[in-house]
């Protein structure tokens, strides 16, 4: 009994840890002053409507939004390509290096990476530091390992040698083979990666500060300037973040589960 009740109280304390910040943002959207004091005083929603009316907002979360759309479409791409190629060709050199390069982005710090990005390409008469596309191929490289590993882990379970093996003999083509059962059977992994992976685009920071310029910024860069300017106004950015990050995610799971439905049906 004192296990569980032990047991009970660190996991309040974990969500309470977790959902303490969100609930004091939440608060201090709408108050009107927020100074030394824990909760703030008065109600106000002129944070929200300053929001959506400043173009630099409006403009950095659309940018945020269209960049991590096109990271889990790319990576989602050549993750899928890229995974298929490594099981088929069973070879222990090409996994070590598979592995190896997965754990790069991991063990290099964004900081690194960004400065390694900034002298890379940004050469005299020709820069790419500023632009969105040198954001997106920050993005990519830095959530690969994030959509490749469920992926990896999907396919190694479905057993995939032995359902290729199947379709051919039964007269499928490769592009058959893998448009009806390697994706259709790759969804749940597909579905987990693309969700990691968009949250981690979304809400990117350390290499979004460095390599973006002032028409390129991302949403938690721009929210991150904020909270110099006005608390109450920085907050109702973060709801604003936070709830169209939590709906994309609904959004993903949704589509995710309607595509495997249809291709059960299909199947």
């Amino acid at each position: 009994m004192l296990r569980r009740a032990f047991s009970v109280s660190l996991i309040l304390l974990y969500f309470s840890f977790i959902l303490a910040p969100i609930v004091l943002m939440l608060i201090g959207s709408f108050g009107e002053k927020w100074f030394s004091t824990l909760l703030p005083t008065g109600f106000t929603l002129d944070w929200y409507v300053q929001l959506f009316r400043k173009a630099m907002y409006t403009r950095a979360m659309v940018m945020s939004l269209w960049v991590a759309g096109l990271t889990v479409l790319i990576n989602g791409a050549v993750s899928v390509l890229t995974v298929y190629a490594v099981h088929v060709l069973d070879s222990r050199r090409i996994r070590a290096a598979f592995d190896f390069c997965l754990l790069l982005p991991i063990a290099i710090p964004p900081v690194v990476m960004g400065l390694g990005m900034i002298q890379a390409y940004n050469w005299k008469g020709f820069s790419l530091v500023g632009t969105w596309q040198l954001l997106l191929g920050a993005h990519l490289v830095y959530t690969l390992p994030f959509m490749m590993r469920p992926l990896m882990a999907n396919i190694e379970m479905i057993r995939w040698s032995t359902l290729e093996e199947m379709s051919l003999s039964l007269g499928a083509s490769l592009w058959t083979t893998i448009r009806r059962v390697l994706i259709p059977n790759l969804l749940p992994g597909i579905v987990s990666g693309a969700l990691m992976t968009f949250a981690m685009s979304l809400g990117e920071f350390q290499l979004a500060v460095m390599v973006t310029g002032s028409k390129t910024q991302t949403f938690p860069v721009v929210l991150y300037q904020a909270f110099y300017v006005s608390t109450g106004f920085a907050c109702a950015a973060t709801v604003l973040m936070v709830l169209t990050s939590l709906l994309a995610l609904v959004g993903l799971s949704l589509l995710g589960r309607s595509f495997s439905g249809e291709a059960v049906m299909g199947s």
